[in-house]
C-alpha cells in the first residue's frame, strides 16, 4: 500500500533520490519530458532528486528552456562517457541533410545511408544499447554520490536500459531500495535487434532487473499486465507521461486560422511509427475533395524519417503533398506547444508492430490538453484509442486502412465546415494526468518502497 499524506507531514525534512537518468534536459525530445517533470515536482512532495547523467549525450537535440525548468529543484551530475557512436551520427546526420534536400530538388536516393554492417555489428558490440561505456563512469560516480549525500532509494528511466543496469549495480552494492521505471519495452519493443543471441541475452538481463528492483513502475497498463506474465513474483505499478499545467501559461490567446483546416503533427516518424497509410489517405481525400483541396494544411514539427533514413520522405514526395505542407525541423517545447494551439486537427499516429497496442506516445497528453480534435490513427483495441474515446478528445479509425484513415479525415473536415469541429469534442476526465499530481504518485511510491525496506 501507497504511503499517504499524512506519512508525508511526519517525514516533513525532503529525503533524496539518486535518480538516474541518461536523457536529461538540456536533452530535448518526448523520452526527457517523463525524467524532467519528474524532477520538477518530487521536492513538492517530499523528496529532492540528486540526477546522474552524461555530460555529453551522443547525438540528441537540446533545449535550454527544459533545463531552465527543473535546474533551481536538484542537483545535477553530470559524468563523463565513452560515445562511439555520436561521431557515427553526427556524419549520418550532416549526409542525411544534405540528401534531404537532393530528394526537394527530385533527386532519387537509396533509401537510408545506414550500413548494414554496421547496424549489425552494433547489436553486437553495443548491449543493451549504445549507451553502455557509460555504464563504468556513472557507477564510479553513483557510488560516490550515494556515500556524501545518503540517498533513500535508488530511480532509474529507461530507455536506455543501461539506466537500470547502472541502478542495478549500485543497489547491489549499497543495498538501497531501487524503483526501476520503464517508459519503453525492453526485449519486447518494435526495433529489438533481429538476432537470436540478443534476445537471450537481453532476456536474462531483464529478468535479472526485475529480480532486484524492488518496485517496477510502467507508463502504461498494459506494459505492467505484460510485465506481470513474465515475472509474476515483481511488485509492479503504473504511472502513465501527462502534461504540465505550466508548460499551458498564455496560450489562451493562440488560436487556429479560421479557413485553414491545418493537421498538425509533432515529433519524428519513424520505420515503427509508419506514416504511409495516413499520406495515402490524405491522397484519397485530395483526389475526392476540391474544397478540401484548397483549405487543408499539413504541418510536421520534426522529422519525417530518423536521420539517414528517407523512405518516408520519397513516399511523401511520390504523392505530391508538398503544396499542401509544411515540413519544420525540430523545434524547442515551448514552441511545439503553441503550434498544437493553432491547428485544426492534432494526429496522433502509433504504428503497426508487437505490443504497439501497450503503448501510450507522450505526445497524447500534451495533445489532449490543448483541447484540439484529435485523429487517432493508432490501434483500435489499445490503451491509447481507449484514452480518446474516455476523455472525447477526438476520433480513432486504427492505423492499418488508409481508407478507414480517409474517412475520419473527411467526417473531421465536414464538422469543420460547418463550423462544429470544437465543440463536437469537449474534453472529459484529463485532469487524472496533470504531471505534478503524476509526480505524486511517484513521490508515494517512493516512500512506500522506503518504509516496506525498513520494516523488513
Amino acid at each position: 500500500m501507497k504511503a499517504n499524506q499524512s506519512q508525508r507531514l511526519i517525514n516533513s525534512s525532503r529525503k533524496k533520490v539518486l535518480f538516474i537518468s541518461y536523457l536529461f534536459p538540456p536533452v530535448a525530445g518526448g523520452g526527457v519530458q517523463r525524467s524532467s517533470k519528474f524532477v520538477k515536482y518530487l521536492p513538492q512532495f517530499g523528496w529532492q532528486p540528486l540526477v546522474l547523467t552524461v555530460k555529453e549525450p551522443y547525438d540528441f537535440y537540446s533545449d535550454d528552456g527544459l533545463l531552465k525548468d527543473v535546474e533551481s529543484n536538484c542537483k545535477i551530475y553530470r559524468t563523463f562517457s565513452i560515445e562511439p557512436m555520436k561521431w557515427v551520427r553526427k556524419l549520418i546526420k550532416k549526409r542525411s541533410q544534405k540528401e534531404t534536400e537532393q530528394i526537394k530538388n527530385k533527386f532519387q536516393p537509396k533509401k537510408t545511408l545506414k550500413k548494414g554492417f554496421l547496424v549489425k555489428l552494433k547489436t553486437y558490440l553495443f548491449i543493451p544499447d549504445n549507451e553502455i561505456l557509460w555504464l563504468p563512469f556513472a557507477v564510479w560516480r553513483g557510488w560516490r554520490i550515494i556515500r556524501k549525500e545518503k540517498p533513500e532509494i535508488i530511480y532509474s528511466s529507461a530507455s536506455p536500459f543501461t539506466d537500470h543496469l547502472i541502478a542495478l549495480i549500485l543497489k547491489i552494492i549499497t543495498r538501497l531500495p531501487w524503483a526501476a521505471d520503464f517508459r519503453d519495452f525492453w526485449v519486447d519493443r518494435a526495433n529489438f535487434p533481429a538476432n537470436q543471441w540478443r534476445l537471450i541475452i537481453d532476456r536474462k538481463l531483464e529478468a535479472i532487473v526485475f529480480k532486484y528492483a524492488d518496485q517496477i513502475i510502467t507508463a502504461t497498463p498494459l506494459m505492467m499486465e505484460h510485465f506481470s506474465k513474465l515475472y509474476p513474483d515483481s511488485k509492479l505499478t503504473t504511472i502513465t507521461n501527462g502534461y504540465d499545467e505550466d508548460d499551458f501559461l498564455q496560450t489562451e490567446n493562440l488560436k487556429p486560422l479560421e479557413k485553414e483546416f491545418r493537421i498538425t503533427y509533432t515529433g519524428i516518424f519513424n520505420k515503427e511509427q509508419n506514416p504511409q497509410k495516413f499520406f495515402s489517405a490524405v491522397r484519397k481525400v485530395l483526389d475526392q475533395n476540391e474544397d478540401f483541396k484548397k483549405r487543408i494544411k499539413l504541418k510536421f514539427i520534426g522529422q519525417l524519417d530518423n536521420p539517414g533514413d528517407f523512405e518516408n520522405l520519397i513516399f511523401f514526395k511520390s504523392l505530391q503533398l508538398e503544396e499542401y505542407s509544411e515540413l519544420v525541423l525540430y523545434q524547442p517545447h515551448k514552441n511545439v506547444i503553441e503550434e498544437m494551439f493553432q491547428a485544426k486537427v492534432l494526429l496522433l499516429l502509433i504504428g503497426e508492430y508487437p505490443h504497439s497496442k501497450g503503448i501510450f506516445t507522450g505526445k497524447i497528453f500534451e495533445y489532449l490538453r490543448s483541447n484540439r480534435p484529435i485523429l487517432g490513427v493508432v490501434p483500435l483495441d489499445g490503451v491509447a484509442a481507449d484514452v480518446l474515446r474516455r476523455t472525447n478528445a477526438g476520433i480513432v479509425v486504427g492505423n492499418n486502412n488508409s481508407d478507414k484513415i480517409a474517412e475520419g479525415i473527411i467526417e473531421l473536415f465536414n464538422l469543420f465546415a460547418k463550423n462544429e469541429l470544437e465543440q463536437s469534442f469537449r474534453r472529459k476526465n484529463i485532469e487524472e494526468y496533470n504531471r505534478k499530481k503524476l509526480t505524486s504518485e511517484l513521490a508515494d511510491t517512493f516512500f512506500s518502497v522506503v518504509n516496506e525496506m525498513n520494516l523488513r
